[in-house]
């Protein structure tokens, strides 16, 4: 039977213009598993306030990252399965959760093409709701009305050597280059995210030092998932813990949403002498508003304005060599 590969990763705006945006948050934000509140009121609070008002102001952010080729995010995802479909000889396909191509989309062409048995890949390497079970549940939603044969689908990996290893490889030039500090910046997400995961209601932000205390709840957690990528990343780069900084960026609110955040740490490091700073993103496979925007260029501004001479990101995976190689292998193994 044909196999086939569906990548599928976030989504991203058709355009660049306030219109395109307003429509692609209204997409995002009504899914239930990003703002899990009742219909009516994620409705009122998406169509009434936030996609009216935040449009504007979202479309000249994306504007300072838009490329000649379009959304870097999808750029770099078609790159990257066009490089592995290169490498394995099997076809690659990629989808959006929000926006185009969507994933009903990509399965009817999957089906023309006649692909039988599907491996998807979330381009999410951490469990949470609002990334990775949306994309799964979606699939397996459109799925159900096609005769494909099976549906393999790849665990968050996180932890995977392999992917750490990508990790490590995509950012070693930049690791060979002297800094004093490195920050591991991680989405942030409502703290009641990482509660309603944790089934057993008595471990997960409750307990103190949870995410480091074995529970069956830290195989669904978030959190503990994003530290454990951090522990092995600079273990695997040999980096000295003192000199790391496990950080939360784009919280809608520092109250209620997983601390610490980015850029009060940047801003910590820098009152305290830190003049060179590398930044890397282990949760985002692939370059987008997220990094480019609010890392490379906001959180950039305003660390060099409390006293950092140098402030480098690390690029995302994107369609680096060895993550190539660790999709290929992953793709290969599960047929």
């Amino acid at each position: 039977m044909k196999s086939g590969v569906l990548l599928v990763n976030t989504g991203s705006p058709d355009s660049a213009s306030p219109d395109s945006v307003k429509n692609y948050l209204r997409e995002f934000l009504m899914d239930e598993r990003v703002i899990d509140i009742p219909r009516w009121k994620r409705q009122l609070l998406v169509y009434g306030i936030i996609a009216p008002f935040r449009s504007k102001k979202s479309a000249s952010l994306y504007q300072h990252i838009w490329t000649t080729a379009g959304s870097p995010l999808i750029v770099f995802t078609r790159e990257l399965a066009k490089k592995v479909s290169q490498k394995t000889g099997i076809p690659v396909y990629t989808a959006m959760r929000y926006g185009k191509p969507g994933i009903l989309q990509t399965l009817e062409q999957m089906q023309a093409d006649k692909i039988k048995k599907i491996i998807l890949i979330p381009m999410f390497p951490h469990y949470a709701m609002s990334t990775y079970e949306s994309v799964v549940e979606k699939v397996k939603m459109e799925y159900s009305g096609f005769a494909f044969s099976s549906l393999k689908v790849v665990d968050p990996y996180y932890k995977n050597p392999q992917y750490i290893n990508s990790l490590y490889e995509n950012a070693q030039p930049y690791l060979k280059q002297k800094f004093d500090h490195i920050v591991l910046s991680y989405h942030s997400l409502p703290e009641r995210h990482i509660r309603k995961m944790d089934k057993s209601g008595v471990h997960c932000l409750v307990e103190n030092n949870c995410c480091e205390t074995e529970h069956p709840a830290r195989n669904m957690c978030y959190k503990a998932q994003t530290m454990e990528t951090t522990r092995l990343f600079i273990s695997k780069a040999g980096i000295a813990p003192e000199i790391c900084s496990h950080t939360y960026q784009s919280a809608m609110n520092l109250k209620t949403w997983l601390k610490p955040d980015t850029e009060s740490v940047l801003h910590a490091i820098a009152s305290n002498g830190k003049n060179n700073i590398l930044v890397i993103c282990p949760g985002f496979v692939t370059d987008n508003l997220e990094t480019l925007e609010e890392i490379g260029i906001r959180a950039k501004a305003s660390a060099l304005q409390t006293g950092v001479r140098e402030f480098t990101l690390i690029p995302s995976l994107n369609a680096h060599e060895s993550w190539v190689n660790t999709l290929s292998g992953w793709i290969i193994n599960a047929q």
